[in-house]
């Protein structure tokens, strides 16, 4: 059963419920004159409310035709209304953001799962370590990020001092040559995974930025590759654009806006941590099944920053 509600009623803010006056910020918001009520809306005060059949035909309680298009007078009474309403119990904004927040949380929690789950189980994502280690790191990086050079340091001790595997994640945001270098990159590790990590050990370790596609081809040669071969692999292995878009993909839904981005044993690390203690009170904690807090280290190289 629909309604169609008339304006003298629907402003009197007595007669109103709280369905009713949901009806009300309905019509307000979507500037439609009928309301679809949910069924309980039948128990409600309407006695002075115009009942609409399935033909369309209202009929108020009077048996007189209401206008089921409110004019532009009646539409700005209407939002006065709610505007009223909402200044009386302004609580209910605290409310609507509340659950936004919650829904947005809740969302990012069910992505952070399915990036986890694909980066830990997918055959094409580069990884030092055992993946049935205790512990896991997946490092989101880019070749050109000097924070992500300097926190090497620390990722590699970590790996050195508790049972854990490195998951790697190419994610090329800072420049073209940031792209190429990740493309070259996964095209050798579909060739050979152990020259993937020497050459990926070159290049994070140079003090300088990638500014000449000469740099990434003395790290093929150094590592014992064909740089030509891999350039022709890039374009006839689809896997390797494939994996650069999913990386990609799922890095915007978990909130990746720079690098270096860690997630270890489920705990999100924005940014270079500048004190390994960070990283060992996270697995510390792991380890007791304790939940331990995303944090943010506020020191991250976006595209921004090209």
């Amino acid at each position: 059963m629909r309604y169609a509600l008339s304006l003298p009623w629907l402003l009197n803010k007595n007669a109103l419920s709280k369905t009713l006056q949901a009806s009300a910020l309905a019509v307000a918001l979507f500037g439609s004159s009928v309301y679809t009520a949910p069924a309980f809306a039948a128990e409600e005060d309407v006695d002075s409310a115009a009942v609409t059949t399935d033909s369309g035909s209202s009929t108020e309680s009077d048996g007189s035709k209401v206008d089921q298009v409110f004019s532009s007078a009646e539409q700005e009474a209407i939002k006065q209304l709610v505007h009223d309403y909402l200044i009386e119990h302004p609580e209910v904004l605290v409310e609507v953001a509340q659950a936004l927040e919650a829904k947005q949380l809740y969302s990012q929690e069910q992505s952070l799962t399915e990036a986890i789950k694909f980066f830990r189980e997918d055959e094409f994502v580069p990884r030092r370590g055992d993946l049935d280690a205790k512990h896991y790191l997946i490092e989101f990086f880019d070749y050109n990020c000097g924070y992500c050079k300097v926190v090497r340091e620390h990722t590699k001790r970590l790996a050195e001092d508790y049972d854990l595997v490195t998951i790697y994640v190419e994610f090329p945001i800072l420049s073209a040559l940031s792209v190429r270098a990740s493309a070259i990159g996964l095209a050798l590790f579909a060739q050979d995974k152990d020259k993937y990590l020497e050459y990926q050990d070159i290049l994070m370790t140079a003090d300088t930025r990638i500014t000449e596609e000469s740099q990434i081809q003395d790290a093929v040669k150094k590592v014992g590759a064909d740089y030509e071969q891999l350039s022709e692999q890039i374009n006839s292995d689809p896997r390797i654009q494939m994996a650069l878009r999913k990386n990609m993909e799922l890095g915007q839904k978990i909130g990746v806006q720079g690098t270096p981005f860690f997630i270890l044993d489920g705990t999100v690390i924005r940014g270079a941590v500048k004190d390994y203690s960070t990283f060992e009170d996270i697995i510390k904690a792991a380890e007791k099944s304790e939940p331990a807090p995303t944090s943010d280290q506020d020191t991250t190289e976006a595209e921004a920053d090209k």
